[in-house]
């Protein structure tokens, strides 16, 4: 990671659908209990030309399925699910570290943002997801 943060904005999705609205995964799994941010799809573009440009122009990155996004919340049941959708639509900041990393061919910058995580914990979760907060920006898989 660099010591480099740069701020952002995004926007609050709660169990975003894939494709033409299903929720159903390719591995059979559900986006029901999902909690994205979108990102700007300019700064994920701009990304995504940097990492190529830093990989002398030979390796490329696909645009995430929804975007670039923060995923927040993936797949849990919160013990408290009242507060489900309460932000669903409201614009959240957050930090980044602009030095991509690559994680199975996913390919992600780290986040901060503690109004992100005390809404895991509002829920009932544990504060810290695993993985940790990450901004998506694409992934070098094949197809």
């Amino acid at each position: 990671m660099s010591s480099i943060w740069l701020a952002t904005t995004g926007t609050l999705r709660y169990s975003p659908p894939l494709g033409r609205g299903g929720h159903t995964r390719r591995d059979g799994g559900s986006t029901q209990w999902w909690l994205i941010v979108d990102g700007d799809p300019e700064l994920g573009r701009y990304l995504r030309q940097q990492y190529w440009i830093g990989h002398h122009r030979t390796r490329s990155l696909q645009a995430p399925l929804w975007g670039t996004h923060v995923s927040v919340i993936r797949g849990e049941t919160p013990p408290r699910p009242t507060a489900w959708k309460r932000l669903d639509g409201a614009t959240v900041a957050f930090d980044y570290d602009p030095q991509a990393q690559q994680t199975q061919g996913y390919v992600w910058c780290a986040v901060r943002c503690p109004e992100l995580l005390d809404l895991r914990e509002e829920l009932g979760l544990a504060r810290e997801p695993q993985p940790a907060l990450h901004l998506t920006i694409g992934n070098a898989l094949p197809g």
